[in-house]
């Protein structure tokens, strides 16, 4: 049997790749406050613990379904698809609820990262209301892309990229926590944007592997997905409207 080409490697198993790593950056951002608990700021709550269940088994369907694909299985690929629908239907409303709930207490919800809820004039630190925004736009993002993803699915080259995307805009929080446990580093929106341009770099990068160009649904989603994150850190987040639009969503 013939090696398979580089191109062709790569067309098969790209997403299983990123789901490992997607799923590898999450044990290591929520792994080290469940295992070490005296860090926190407050005890985990049941929600925390649904929504946490609920995330990571998506991660793990996302997992599966990407060796489904590579290997060709594609008829079990269709009907665990199945599967995603259910998961959808309790992940949105779990990351709505534990969003509002974090803005609510002042603090994120599992309560290992600190963000204080009336920061000093001049401080760079992150309230509640101004880092909703990333959760809460992140939430809309998925939600809309997933969706797209579900309704695209007998059309493999666009709900392909739409699911890696999708999943891309998850990858905020486990970052954000990795960075906050990990002491030589420091918790700044530029620390959180590198990583997370990568991922985004990543599907650019398989497509040129692939087929030597990029799709133009890659491209427009990979530069909407970098450029929301600036406009809402700097043009939404800090305003006056956004915090009473803030507090009134998260009641």
């Amino acid at each position: 049997m013939a090696w398979p080409r580089k191109d062709d490697f790569v067309d098969r198993w790209f997403f299983t790749g990123m789901a490992i790593v997607m799923f590898a950056v999450s044990i290591a951002g929520f792994m080290p406050a469940i295992l070490n608990p005296v860090g926190r700021h407050a005890p985990i709550t049941l929600l925390a613990a649904a929504h946490g269940i609920v995330f990571f088994a998506w991660l793990l369907l996302f997992l599966a379904q990407s060796l489904l694909a590579a290997s060709e299985h594609i008829r079990w690929h269709r009907k665990l698809g199945l599967a995603s629908i259910v998961l959808l239907v309790a992940l949105i409303p779990l990351g709505f609820t534990t969003t509002a709930a974090m803005v609510r207490r002042g603090f994120d919800l599992s309560g290992d990262q600190k963000v204080d809820p009336h920061p000093p004039a001049g401080s760079v630190s992150l309230d509640p209301y101004f880092a909703s925004i990333f959760n809460y736009g992140a939430l809309l993002t998925f939600t809309i892309l997933a969706i797209a993803a579900i309704c695209y699915r007998h059309r493999p080259e666009v709900h392909k990229r739409l699911m890696l995307f999708a999943n891309i805009t998850l990858m905020g929080p486990p970052i954000t926590h990795f960075i906050g446990h990990t002491p030589p580093l420091v918790l700044t929106p530029a620390a959180v944007l590198i990583p997370y341009t990568l991922f985004l770099l990543a599907g650019v990068a398989r497509d040129y592997l692939a087929a030597k160009r990029i799709h133009p649904l890659t491209a427009g989603l990979a530069s909407a997905l970098f450029v929301s994150l600036p406009i809402e850190g700097a043009l939404i987040g800090p305003t006056a409207a956004w915090h009473h639009f803030a507090a009134w969503i998260s009641q």
